[in-house]
């Protein structure tokens, strides 16, 4: 895979054709922050919370950010206005792995993915799993807490393909405004969701 950069909206990007390792992963990040915020990258420090979620630790600026990564791909989301989750998941990835985890998911969205044809549930699991990790991201805690939340059961075009209208979801009270992205890269389908908090109630 091409090393290549997809801008998917103003604040999220999605790098193709990185190294599958750490080191990479981080200069590329280094390297995309300095630009964002028009930085030198020896001025960029990355920190790490006691959930192990990335913060941006210098320059003191509120700038919040948030990374994906998969089989070469890695999806950064940056926001100034609060806490960002991401997750980026490929359809051959889903089609392993969607009936094992699914397995997690509340029962109205294992309803949903039964309701499905066969060929549909892989990307429509990827839909649910990726909003899922994106909006617990944000929230900070990943999924040490399980699936459950958020559910989106609601969702009542899980069989359509995509491009999926954003939604917002609750979680302990709190909202967040989720936005999935698809695109297929070499051959590669790629699902990825960025989630927010949200102050729009009326978003669906």
């Amino acid at each position: 895979m091409l090393l290549d950069t997809v801008r998917l909206d103003g604040q999220t990007w999605l790098y193709t054709g990185i190294a599958d390792n750490a080191e990479a992963r981080s200069r590329r990040l280094i390297h995309h922050l300095a630009r964002q915020l028009e930085r030198r990258e020896n001025e960029i420090a990355i920190g790490r919370d006691s959930f192990g979620k990335p913060f941006l630790a210098a320059p003191a600026m509120e700038y919040w950010f948030n990374t994906s990564s998969c089989d070469g791909l890695m999806l950064v989301a940056g926001s100034h206005d609060g806490p960002v989750g991401t997750d980026v998941e490929t359809l051959e990835r889903c089609r392993a792995v969607w009936q094992d985890a699914a397995r997690e998911f509340p029962p109205a969205e294992q309803a949903l993915l039964a309701g499905l044809p066969p060929q549909d549930r892989p990307l429509a699991f990827a839909r649910l799993w990726t909003a899922k990790e994106a909006v617990l991201k944000a929230r900070g805690a990943g999924i040490v807490n399980g699936l459950a939340e958020p559910n989106l059961g609601f969702l009542d075009d899980l069989s359509a393909p995509p491009p999926w209208k954003p939604t917002n979801v609750n979680v302990g009270g709190d909202r967040y405004a989720v936005t999935w992205y698809t695109l297929t890269i070499v051959e590669v389908r790629a699902i990825a969701a960025r989630a927010e908090s949200s102050p729009n109630p009326g978003m669906t």
